[in-house]
């Protein structure tokens, strides 16, 4: 299958990279879709963007006192 990505090289920690391996070895999703160290790393990334874009939305609502907080 053809990926429509582009290539970013990236350098980790040690213990990160040890906890990314550890994750993949253990965690049942990962096993079960026979995830690669970057397919982990595309899914925490989408995670996280999706985090961050809900945090900032409640921000911004606060900052325009449409929500208490």
């Amino acid at each position: 299958m053809r990926r429509y990505t582009e290539s970013n090289n990236i350098r980790l920690e040690k213990p990160v990279n040890d906890r990314l391996l550890e994750i993949i070895k253990t965690d049942p999703q990962c096993r079960e879709k026979n995830f690669s160290k970057s397919d982990l790393i595309r899914s925490l990334m989408r995670m996280g963007l999706k985090q961050y874009e809900l945090n900032l939305q409640n921000r911004l609502k606060k900052q325009r006192g449409e929500i208490y907080g």
